[in-house]
C-alpha cells in the first residue's frame, strides 16, 4: 500500500472489470480509434478499465469492513455484456465505450445501491472509459459488439496522485445465483 502524503482517503467504488478476452477486443478497439494528441496521453493502462457500479468516494479504512458485509450480500446471476457504442461525450471530452441497454446490468446496478443504502442513480450511464481530453478523437463502429461476460462485481481503492495510480482490489464477489 503506498504510503500517504496527504490526509485524504482514497476514493473507492464498485465496479465491473473486464476479462482477459474482452479487455482485448476493448484495446483492439481503443487502438482503431483516431486520436488527438493531449488525449493519447490521457489514456487508463488496460489493467484500469472499468464499469463503474457505484461510486463510493473517500472513504477510511474503517468503512471498509461495513461496506465488504453489505456488499457480500448481493445476490445475481453471471450475465453478459455487450458493448455496442464507441462515443466522445461533448460535456467533458471523455471518450468511452458503452454496453447495450441490458436489464441484468440496471438490476445489479440497483441491488449494489439498494445493498449499500444509496439511492440508485436514475441518470446513470453505464461505460468504459477509454480516454479523457478526447474533444475531437474519432471512433470507429463497434462491430462485431464486444462480448464480456460478467461473473463478479469487485469494491476497488482507487489510488490517484500524489500517489501513483492504480487500483487495489478490496473484495471480488462472485455473482452466483438469483
Amino acid at each position: 500500500m503506498p504510503a500517504a502524503t496527504d490526509s485524504r482517503p482514497p476514493a473507492l467504488f464498485v465496479g465491473l472489470f473486464p476479462d482477459g478476452k474482452a479487455l482485448q477486443a476493448v484495446e483492439a478497439h481503443r487502438a482503431a480509434w483516431w486520436w488527438t494528441r493531449p488525449a493519447a496521453k490521457r489514456q487508463p493502462r488496460a489493467h484500469r478499465l472499468h464499469l463503474t457500479l457505484a461510486h463510493l468516494g473517500p472513504r477510511d479504512d474503517s468503512a471498509i469492513d461495513g461496506l465488504r458485509g453489505a456488499l457480500q450480500s448481493v445476490r445475481m446471476e453471471p450475465f453478459d455484456l455487450h458493448l455496442d457504442r464507441a462515443e466522445v461525450w461533448t460535456r467533458n471530452g471523455v471518450a468511452v465505450l458503452r454496453p447495450a441497454p441490458s436489464e441484468a446490468l440496471a438490476r445489479l446496478h440497483r441491488r449494489i445501491a439498494a445493498a449499500l443504502g444509496l439511492a440508485a442513480s436514475a441518470g446513470w450511464q453505464p461505460h468504459l472509459t477509454l480516454a479523457r481530453d478526447a474533444w475531437e478523437s474519432a471512433a470507429p463502429p463497434v462491430d462485431p459488439p464486444i462480448a464480456w461476460p460478467v461473473r463478479e462485481f469487485v469494491l476497488v481503492r482507487s489510488w490517484l496522485p500524489p500517489h501513483p495510480a492504480w487500483h487495489e482490489v478490496l473484495l471480488r464477489c462472485p455473482l452466483d445465483g438469483p
